[in-house]
């Protein structure tokens, strides 16, 4: 039977490593926090450059940790001190997480396991030393750093991801398992070797081979702990297994792995590594079918388990965020991305029987981690392009699925050579970059668009608001045309920008000086050569990524407005901005009006053409910027959970839409805007300016369950996908649920705690989502009838 249509059913092991992780609480680990405070506070020389600081606490912190093996396992390595855990980082954001401390295991919505020891520790220990040294304070006089503080604490306009450090990158893998730390540690010796003592390259150097030999001690860790369990393991299969790690430990990372065991234990132990070094999210491993192949025959009778063992250690980290923050990036999400698929560097068809594995263990296993992503290009098998649409008509919601037609040229248009554009991997929701070799910060930040709008309503003051906050710009009265409300738009949203960019500037200089990544560094080609940090500049391709959040909003705010002031004359603008002023109270007959005109997602040239402006004005804005490591700075359309967070902060819309209600996700159309089916809203979708979009957008098919025999259900979506694909579109994320289903799980989470759902760019826990985000995901549900007969026509 081929690799293609075999079925695997997971193992015992498999299914009870799941079941646990599953049914674990999620707790607060103050391991890295007490770990870095003690050697920044006792033990690091100020005298030695950042770098090298940073590389020992690194040290210290791979050195400290408890070494615990879990029963069963066949992979070893602990991301933090708890079967599931989230980890502190002090010297970023972790002190403003602590202003949740004493509700953390109470709060509704991510809650946290912690006990009063721990808090104690919190509160004595890291609060006192890094309270004034948090990145928040770092490098700005006091005013202006409170100032930045109070924006982020209640953020409005945007939210500045970066000030909470970098991360969102794939290392460079493929290296590591090709040299080993001892390879490196050559190229290392070789590089110092040229160059004299005070060349500036020589700390960046040093700080590399440190963090070499803390890898090395950390995999020694676990040798030690597995020897020590041998000798006291009496049943053969388990001793065999333990065996097996022994082997594993103690050859990698330090050498290159010779079986897929081994190659995945190096993986494993690097993923650590970087997650302790820096932001626990959106470090993605990448394309593991390409990597691991050379690998697959030395463990192929065990391929599967091992990858489903991988896959589930990448459950076992979660982000910490404070209540404030959850409401922009819900749902536990650590943003660890899986790519298969695609193309090789040729542009041949890269698909292997791993490519298969891992869609296997995806569907079989349905985890929050790893984030699926599946690239599809002209030359994708049929069989491959088979088994995605069926895992999603029964569904799992992975993968998400990528054009390689339409990113890998946009990838080329941005300035990365064609050999690395088609061996793209994408980054934590949805960014494309060139894995090993990029350093894009792709959610440096996120940008409020319909606030924008609503300031350009109100002559730059928020509804009801006397005090203006954003730029000066016409009353309502003598906005006589839509582009007078476009130019108004784009005069608000360049002074929001400019904030934001001044923001972000110094962010981003701040995590030069106070937060340089060597571990990072070298696992990014361009470093080690250029003598560079990855936070510097070093890394072969630079850039960050800033999201724009609302534009479909926006966009259908403009074809409401035209149809109904400028074209119908069913009401004057003035009369629009009264009644979103009183978010139409006594005001539902124009509301109905301006809900009823034409809406982007239902293959309309001209409301759909709005939605394309709002993102080409984005594009513009953002265009002939450098960011501080002379990188440029790339636009996305996706929104993480922010589109509902955001939407909380904005009075009513010339939409139609109410005020406090939750925007579209990425470039989905508005909740029961798209009424002519799944094919329309695709067309609409197909026909924006996606090219533009550098950093990736996001776009959510929602579908009832397919009623009818379940292969005609998996060959129409199949179809879908492809002419949507056919037709220019980026990126589609599948969610195949039950409304009802969705109904109950709101009312009875205890009942459905394994429930996936599609949120933007990303899977999460229904449970784990909060109120509002729960009934936005129903209100994209309800309504839809279930899809049989239906046949697309794009």
């Amino acid at each position: 039977m081929s690799a293609s249509s075999r079925r695997i059913e997971p193992s015992r092991r498999i299914l009870g490593v799941h079941h646990e992780i599953l049914s674990e609480k999620p707790a607060l680990c103050v391991e890295r926090a007490l770990l870095v405070t003690r050697f920044f506070r006792d033990e690091a020389d100020a005298t030695e450059p950042m770098v090298v600081q940073k590389a020992r606490a690194l040290s210290a912190i791979l050195r400290g940790k408890a070494v615990r093996i879990h029963p069963r396992e066949l992979l070893v390595g602990s991301f933090t001190s708890h079967r599931v855990g989230g980890g502190l980082y002090p010297e970023l954001h972790g002190v403003v997480v602590l202003e949740d401390l004493f509700a953390l295991d109470r709060r509704s919505v991510n809650p946290f396991v912690v006990s009063d020891g721990d808090r104690w520790s919190l509160l004595t220990v890291v609060l006192p030393f890094w309270v004034t040294r948090v990145m928040a304070l770092r490098g700005r006089r006091l005013p202006e750093a409170l100032a930045f503080a109070a924006r982020q604490l209640r953020p409005t306009f945007h939210v500045i991801n970066e000030s909470g450090g970098i991360s969102h990158f794939v290392p460079d893998y493929e290296g590591l398992l090709g040299l080993g730390t001892e390879g490196y540690r050559r190229r290392i010796a070789e590089r110092l070797a040229a160059l004299p003592e005070d060349a500036p390259a020589v700390p960046l150097l040093v700080a590399m081979r440190i963090v070499c030999d803390a890898l090395d001690a950390f995999a020694g860790g676990y040798l030690a702990e597995a020897e020590r369990l041998l000798r006291a393991e009496a049943d053969p299969e388990r001793r065999s297994e333990l065996e097996s790690i022994v082997r594993a430990c103690a050859r990698v990372p330090r050498l290159p792995p010779r079986t897929l065991q081994e190659a995945l234990q190096s993986l494993l132990f690097a993923q650590i590594a970087l997650n302790l070094e820096s932001l626990d999210n959106s470090v993605s491993p990448g394309r593991l079918d390409q990597i691991l192949w050379p690998f697959y025959d030395g463990d192929r009778d065990r391929a599967f388990e091992l990858v489903c063992s991988f896959a589930l250690k990448l459950c076992e980290i979660v982000p910490v965020f404070s209540r404030r923050i959850t409401r922009f990036h819900g749902g536990m999400f650590n943003g660890q991305v899986v790519v298969v698929g695609g193309q090789d560097e040729r542009g041949e068809d890269a698909t292997n029987e791993l490519t298969f594995l891992f869609l296997e263990a995806m569907d079989r296993l349905r985890t929050r981690q790893p984030n699926y992503h599946a690239r599809l290009h002209s030359k994708s098998p049929a069989a491959y392009r088979s088994r995605i649409s069926a895992a999603l008509a029964a569904g799992s919601v992975s993968p998400a699925v990528y054009n390689d037609e339409v990113i890998v040229p946009m990838l080329v248009a941005r300035g990365i050579e064609p050999d690395d554009a088609r061996d793209y991997a994408t980054v934590g929701c949805v960014e494309p970059v060139a894995p090993g070799r990029s350093f894009l910060s792709t959610d440096a930040a996120l940008c409020n668009l319909p606030l924008c709008l609503e300031l350009a309503l109100d002559e730059g003051r928020r509804f009801g608001a006397r005090r203006r906050t954003g730029a000066a710009t016409p009353p309502a009265e003598e906005l006589r045309s839509v582009q007078d409300l476009l130019d108004a738009f784009r005069l608000q949203l360049e002074h929001a920008l400019g904030v934001l960019f001044d923001d972000l500037a110094w962010v981003e200089r701040a995590n030069a000086r106070w937060h340089p990544t060597p571990l990072t560094s070298m696992l990014v080609d361009g470093c080690m050569s250029s003598g560079l940090d990855a936070t510097v500049g070093g890394a072969r391709y630079n850039g960050s990524g800033i999201q724009g959040v609302g534009a479909v909003e926006v966009g259908d705010c403009l074809s409401a407005v035209e149809a109904v002031v400028f074209r119908d004359k069913r009401a004057t603008m003035a009369e629009v901005v009264r009644a979103c002023r009183r978010n139409f109270a006594s005001d539902q007959t124009l509301r109905a009006r301006l809900r009823s005109a034409p809406k982007y997602g239902n293959d309309d040239p001209r409301a759909d053409g709005f939605v394309a402006e709002v993102m080409a004005l984005f594009v513009r804005s953002l265009a002939g910027r450098c960011n501080a490591r002379g990188g440029s700075y790339a636009a996305g359309f996706y929104s993480v959970t922010s589109h509902q967070a955001f939407g909380e902060m904005v009075g009513a819309l010339p939409s139609g839409r109410g005020a406090g209600e939750p925007f579209s996700s990425g470039l989905s159309p508005a909740s029961g805007m798209d009424t002519k089916g799944p094919t329309a809203a695709l067309r609409s979708y197909a026909g924006l300016p996606l090219a533009s979009a550098h950093n990736g957008v996001n776009f959510n098919l929602e579908l009832a369950p397919w009623t009818g025999p379940a292969q005609a259900g998996e060959e129409w979506l199949r179809a879908l996908i492809d002419g949507a694909f056919a037709a220019g579109a980026m990126q589609l994320q599948v969610n195949v649920l039950d409304p009802r289903v969705l109904l109950e799980a709101r009312d009875n989470p205890g009942r459905f705690p394994g429930l996936l759902v599609r949120v933007s760019g990303y899977s999460a826990y229904f449970n784990d989502l909060s109120p509002a985000m729960k009934q936005e995901i129903i209100d994209r549900m309800v309504g839809l009838d279930a899809a049989v007969g239906c046949r697309p026509s794009c």
